[in-house]
């Protein structure tokens, strides 16, 4: 892929206006938005440094070598994982602790298996610049509609507590915190 070609994330720009100055160090995301979008693209091409730098430092990976994460990423990546493309689905701005929420549904295949998830992020802005801090999944059902129970900024990446929903693409965050007893 080269800087010329459309960026993965979804924008419909072109890499070298849109994602790339983030994945070389020139610029930082001004939104959530922005940096989820650009660690998609950063999936998508393999921009291992940037998956690391754009981790909130309280993230669990911050707690590993920081060589042991690129190594981990670079061998996931090479296993032939394909980011096809990216739907922002619902974005909230900061709450009155500073995390802001981007819910997003990323195609994806795994040796031409469908490993499609959808994800509520939460991001901090460190100072600097825009920072993930942690996702938690939602699993995509056929025909049950149920609600996450609990905050999701509480949840954890490893939290077995799970949505199943319908159709992801209708999915917004006041679905998930609404949440069934």
């Amino acid at each position: 892929m080269h800087d010329d070609s459309r960026c993965p994330c979804g924008t419909g720009l072109l890499y070298a206006e849109c994602c790339a100055p983030f994945h070389r160090g020139c610029a930082e995301p001004i939104s959530a938005e922005v940096l989820m979008r650009s660690r998609f693209a950063a999936f998508a091409r393999g921009e291992v440094e940037w998956l690391w730098s754009s981790l909130h430092p309280d993230h669990d990976d911050r707690s590993e070598p920081r060589e042991d994460v690129h190594a981990h990423l670079r061998d996931g990546l090479g296993r032939g994982v394909v980011y096809e493309s990216l739907e922002v689905l619902d974005t909230r701005p900061p709450d009155a602790e500073g995390v802001a929420r981007v819910l997003f549904a990323a195609r994806v295949k795994a040796r031409a298996k469908d490993v499609s998830f959808v994800e509520l992020s939460s991001f901090v802005h460190d100072g600097e610049g825009w920072r993930y801090l942690f996702g938690a999944p939602v699993s995509t059902g056929a025909s049950t509609r149920g609600r996450l129970r609990g905050d999701p900024r509480k949840l954890t990446i490893e939290d077995p507590r799970k949505l199943t929903i319908g159709d992801p693409r209708k999915l917004t965050i006041d679905d998930v915190e609404r949440g069934d007893e």
